[in-house]
């Protein structure tokens, strides 16, 4: 097979491994535990590194270690790029996949039996056994590697994929056999606990720094995948205030991931979204609370637990302020005062004496 892999049952050749300037000189990068759980980027020849470097910082909020691939090489779905983890939970998500795709390839064999999907925009066209199938933004479908599956991608800028293990299923193989190829809908609470517990094991947010734990979050997947498949509740018309808080959700995980960035600002996150700056004010002022406002909370939050554990990090004031995000140091003591009622020092020197 001129020496390719398989991923997903699908083709991709062995890569060169890179990572980003700003990573490879990071204190203690080389001593970290080579079973630590990070996010992963798959770069396609078409992409250039300045490209790569964007889309990791405008999804991750920072750089992350990538893999460029040969020349000639395809990542599933024709992506131009695939963030995944490293070692591999079986999660990933393609970016800009192409327009028309066949799984699994008959000539590659097949990895896995089912693959779930979920495109986060867009719609996607599923011809099977003569069949057809529409899946649409952030809905989710469990399909089968039984018969080749005909994929029409229309507008879809990120697919989200996971690959099944067969032997984690049997505890519900049968509502499994009974919603093959069946669209959940986007208000099943189940799928959208998975969609987050996903997002947050792709942006490297969760501890995971062991092989046992990893095994437990890939049992927690399928776990919720059954949850998932159990629930056949009618879809429900979703309330605008739940929509509202929804979104004010994500935007806040957005913020947290960007929060040392001290370029972050509105825009920023607009431009995440495809929205005007306005549109994100207004989902804060439901919270009776401007931007900038919670920026600076969570900022000075940050920046108070990295004070109490100052004298173990070895961080001075300055080194916490610029590290939460802050500018200027001036602004941050000032700021620190007024919500505390207490300088960083004295927090810092109390915190000292208590230990």
């Amino acid at each position: 097979m001129d020496g390719r892999e398989l991923v997903l049952g699908l083709q991709r050749s062995k890569a060169t491994t890179t990572m980003d300037v700003a990573d490879a000189t990071r204190p203690g990068l080389a001593e970290e535990d080579d079973e630590a759980l990070a996010p992963l980027w798959r770069i396609s020849d078409s992409l250039s590194r300045q490209e790569a470097q964007a889309l990791s910082h405008r999804f991750l909020g920072r750089s992350a270690a990538r893999e460029t691939m040969a020349a000639g090489a395809i990542l599933p779905f024709g992506a131009s790029s695939v963030l995944t983890t490293r070692p591999e939970l079986g999660l990933m998500s393609c970016f800009h996949p192409a327009g028309h795709w066949r799984w699994p390839d008959a000539a590659l064999g097949q990895v896995s039996r089912y693959l779930l999907l979920r495109p986060a925009d867009g719609r996607v066209i599923i011809e099977h056994d003569g069949r057809r199938t529409i899946l649409r933004a952030r809905e989710a479908l469990i399909a089968e590697a039984r018969s080749e599956l005909r994929f029409t991608l229309l507008q879809v800028g990120r697919l989200d994929l996971i690959q099944l293990e067969t032997e984690r299923l049997q505890g519900f193989i049968t509502p499994l056999e009974a919603r093959l190829m069946q669209p959940v809908a986007r208000g099943n609470r189940a799928l959208q606990a998975l969609a987050n517990y996903g997002a947050l094991l792709l942006r490297g947010l969760l501890p995971l720094n062991s092989a046992e734990l990893q095994g437990l979050a890939i049992a927690h997947i399928h776990d919720l995948i059954g949850a998932m498949l159990r629930d056949r509740s009618p879809a429900q018309p979703a309330n605008p205030l739940d929509r509202r808080a929804a979104r004010l959700g994500a935007v806040k995980a957005d913020i947290e991931t960007r929060l040392e960035r001290r370029d972050l600002s509105i825009e920023t996150i607009a431009s995440l979204y495809g929205v005007s700056a306005r549109s994100i004010q207004k989902l804060f002022e439901s919270e009776a609370r401007t931007f900038s406002e919670y920026v600076l909370e969570r900022r000075l939050e940050r920046a108070w637990y990295k004070l109490i554990a100052s004298d173990e990090s070895g961080l001075t004031i300055s080194g916490i302020a610029y590290e939460v995000g802050f500018g200027d140091l001036s602004y941050f003591n000032r700021s620190f005062r007024k919500r505390y009622g207490q300088s960083p020092s004295q927090l810092k020197s109390n915190a000292a004496h208590l230990s």
